[in-house]
């Protein structure tokens, strides 16, 4: 059995996690409205744009620009808040523990051996 290991850093990590917040929050505002009826296609005719465009940036196809999210919101009748404060860490935050080869190299992905290699 083949396993990888590799570390993803503290910029990556927030950056993922900010990332998620938004779409989770973009979900949940829209399925809120879906019970009132909104269909993507409505949403997108209302932002004067393709469905298809839609779906990719809510299945995380495209990237969510800070505009598109202002549009999608004023699409779904909602203000965007953001709150920048400090990290609070605390256990169960998927913190990397600190090891002795922790930030001294690249990660290097090692793929198994092939029979010719």
């Amino acid at each position: 059995m083949t396993f990888f290991r590799f570390d993803i850093d503290t910029r990556s990590r927030m950056a993922g996690r900010f990332i998620g917040r938004v779409r989770r929050e973009l979900l949940k505002a829209i399925m809120e409205e879906k019970s009132g009826g909104l269909t993507q296609q409505e949403l997108a005719r209302r932002l004067e744009t393709r469905r298809s465009d839609i779906n990719r940036q809510l299945s995380g196809e495209a990237e969510i620009t800070l505009r598109s999210l202002a549009d999608l919101a004023w699409a779904l009748d909602r203000e965007v808040t953001v709150e920048l404060r400090r990290a609070d860490s605390a256990a169960g935050q998927n913190i990397a523990p600190t090891t002795s080869t922790t930030g001294y190299q690249p990660v290097r992905i090692i793929a198994p051996k092939t029979p010719n290699g």
